[in-house]
């Protein structure tokens, strides 16, 4: 609206912007405040401009700066290099997770975890995937906690990737979903054991402490398809 304004009155349109005013006018939702705009002489056209800004700078995230395309290259490149540790659903268990608002909160925007991504993951090949790669899987991450994509793509631009909250393009929520665990309080049949080390995906916490009389009580059940380890 504004833009559309300013294109019809050319420099010849003074404006002032003011919120919460019953006066009707040309009208721009933010944030659940009305912004009207009145034509007076008393400002030039940078003040028109520096309303844009303001009006902008209030206004719901908007398209996260990411296209479709390159979140779901992200997720085929996630799942290759990232959930072994971070999880197909983004929760970990073997390294933090990645869903979240206080994840988003703590990355703060793309361009933070660009950083430690770029040069620091995987634990296997740092730093080693790309850059396409690496700004794909930042996609995914951002899709996966609820971002829009948009027209434009994200690119190795520092400017840019620190513009853009993730906070606020994430607000809706994680779009994944998935499963969640079962409930597993008092379910008997459910071994308490230890499957090469590793805690049982969604069991309780298991005391790490074995002794000769409790390792015969150890099922020697299947889980995920492969055998506990025989308790001599």
């Amino acid at each position: 609206m504004i833009l559309h304004l300013l294109l019809r009155y050319g420099t010849d349109c003074r404006a002032t912007c003011r919120y919460d005013t019953p006066v009707a006018g040309a009208r721009a939702s933010s944030g659940g405040r009305v912004a009207v705009i009145f034509f007076t002489k008393r400002s030039a056209i940078p003040g028109m401009l520096a309303a844009v800004a303001t009006l902008s700078s209030a206004l719901p995230g908007l398209a996260g700066g990411f296209t479709a395309e390159q979140a779901e290259a992200g997720k085929t490149a996630y799942n290759a290099n990232c959930a072994q540790c971070h999880g197909m659903q983004l929760e970990g268990p073997e390294a933090p997770g990645l869903v979240g608002p206080d994840v988003m909160a703590n990355w703060d925007t793309p361009g933070g975890l660009y950083d430690f991504i770029s040069v620091a993951m995987p634990p296997s090949a740092p730093g080693q995937l790309g850059t396409a790669t690496y700004l794909d899987i930042i996609a995914y991450i951002m899709a996966f906690n609820g971002a829009q994509p948009g027209p434009d793509p994200l690119v190795e631009d520092e400017e840019k990737l620190a513009a853009i909250s993730l906070t606020a393009e994430t607000a809706a929520g994680p779009a994944g979903g998935g499963a969640a665990a079962p409930d597993m309080a008092g379910d008997t049949n459910v071994p308490q054991a230890f499957t090469w080390g590793k805690p049982l995906p969604g069991g309780p916490a298991v005391d790490t402490m074995q002794t000769t009389a409790a390792a015969s009580s150890i099922p020697q059940a299947f889980t995920w398809g492969k055998k506990l380890p025989t308790v001599e």
